[in-house]
């Protein structure tokens, strides 16, 4: 129990986060599926006080990705100062269960990457946390996973996993979180029953709001899709990639498509590119109404030239966000976008700004280009369109005309196709793959 508890707890929580609270208090086993922004890390915390003030749990263990470590430190110090949060800290990447018993005993709340729980199982098994909770539970849906199985090795009575990418579309994946929420109930070999049979059988045990429904008064979001020639340097390198394609034996589509999509982003020998032009139209615009602005993109070499470009301008500043700068690195990225009103611009990797955090300092977002998974993309969106959010906001896609970005929607349309079987389809299907290059 904490030494100091507060003589009532009185969370300055929206009425649906109330409710989640109490729903989760109800479950030992649950997903909370609210929609990104609505405050899952804040009800789960909350309810945690709530455990440890009646004594229902005395150790806990809080999995999450690496990058939102910061962030969960910053919401429980936050939201349950009585509470103790720490990071598991490994020795040259090791760990041992003496040194488990011992983090447990001064800490109320442990944190651990997904990468680390690979190698934790083992020496934490003994003596399990009484409750286990995994953000960003998606990464959880392939039962062959070391970090699934892990997760079901250990045998802790309590397990919330938290996921605002709804479950309930693929039978594969809504089967192997119920195995995991219940393994003697439920098994992987469940998604053979059907979508729907898995969705009334996981209802009791999952809890999903949108934003439309419990926040009705967030600022309007607008969708732009801006369409954008290329550059004569990029087209020129763009068009010799496909007829030095189709001259030679057709090795690997996958490979060229992955180039045109790159050329369309940055000619690199030159420099050149029609969509980080307009970026740096679109944030000055922003700057200029003291607005600040997050660009997305899934590839890092946009992002250093434009940082290079905005640095190159008097009064210009941007901080750049990707997985080569340390934790210590990205957080200071993070707190001076967030709190520097000379800072306008956060230049962000897809891998790392994605998930998790919360740039409500922002309201216009820009995608230098889109990741495969379209919900990978509203995840990123959902950074800026979230609890706090007080400007209507506006989201930049950009698209070269003529080239394989702006052909490649109505081309899978057409052929009933998603990005995922597009990608396998590149890689293992030759005559479906020349096909939809050619088209």
């Amino acid at each position: 129990m904490p030494l100091l508890l507060p003589l009532r707890i009185d969370d300055d929580l929206y009425p649906f986060q109330r409710s989640g609270v109490a729903w989760l208090l109800l479950r030992r086993r649950a997903i909370l599926a609210d929609d990104m922004g609505l405050g899952k890390t804040i009800q789960v915390i909350a309810a945690l006080r709530r455990l440890y003030r009646h004594g229902r749990i005395s150790s806990c263990l809080v999995i999450v990705p690496g990058t939102l470590l910061a962030n969960w430190l910053s919401e429980c110090d936050k939201w349950a100062p009585e509470l103790t949060a720490r990071r598991l800290e490994f020795v040259n990447k090791t760990f041992t269960p003496a040194k488990w018993r011992s983090a447990v005993a001064r800490t109320h709340v442990l944190l651990a990457t997904y990468d680390d729980l690979r190698g934790l199982w083992d020496d934490i098994a003994e003596q399990p946390p009484d409750i286990i909770i995994a953000d960003e539970a998606h990464r959880l849906r392939k039962a062959e996973s070391q970090v699934n199985q892990a997760i079901r090795r250990i045998a802790s009575p309590w397990f919330w996993a938290l996921s605002g990418t709804p479950v309930e579309r693929h039978p594969e994946d809504l089967a192997c979180m119920l195995s995991l929420l219940y393994p003697t109930r439920f098994a992987v070999d469940d998604h053979r029953l059907g979508i729907e049979t898995l969705r009334a059988r996981v209802r009791p045990h999952l809890l999903r709001r949108t934003k439309e429904t419990a926040l009705p008064e967030l600022p309007p979001v607008e969708e732009r899709e801006v369409l954008l020639p290329l550059h004569p340097e990029q087209r020129q390198a763009y068009d010799t990639e496909v007829i030095t394609f189709s001259a030679k034996a057709r090795s690997s589509h996958l490979s060229l498509f992955n180039r045109l999509r790159s050329i369309c982003d940055l000619h690199e020998p030159s420099g050149t590119s029609s969509k980080l032009d307009r970026i740096a139209d679109i944030v000055a615009d922003a700057a200029e109404q003291n607005c600040k602005s997050v660009v997305f993109s899934y590839t890092i070499e946009p992002l250093r030239v434009l940082m290079a470009r905005l640095r190159s301008q008097p009064g210009k500043s941007a901080e750049l966000l990707i997985g080569a700068m340390t934790p210590e690195q990205r957080n200071r990225a993070i707190a001076r976008f967030k709190a520097d009103p000379t800072c306008h611009v956060l230049l962000a990797s897809m891998r790392i700004g994605a998930e998790g955090l919360t740039l409500t300092e922002a309201n216009t977002v820009v995608f230098v280009n889109r990741w495969w998974n379209p919900s990978t993309n509203a995840q990123a969106v959902d950074r800026v369109v979230r609890i706090g959010q007080r400007k209507p906001v506006t989201v930049h896609y950009l698209t070269c005309a003529n080239t394989v970005e702006d052909r490649l929607q109505p081309m899978l349309d057409r052929k009933k196709m998603t990005f995922d079987q597009l990608i396998e389809a590149l890689r293992h299907q030759p005559e479906l793959a020349h096909e939809l290059l050619e088209e």
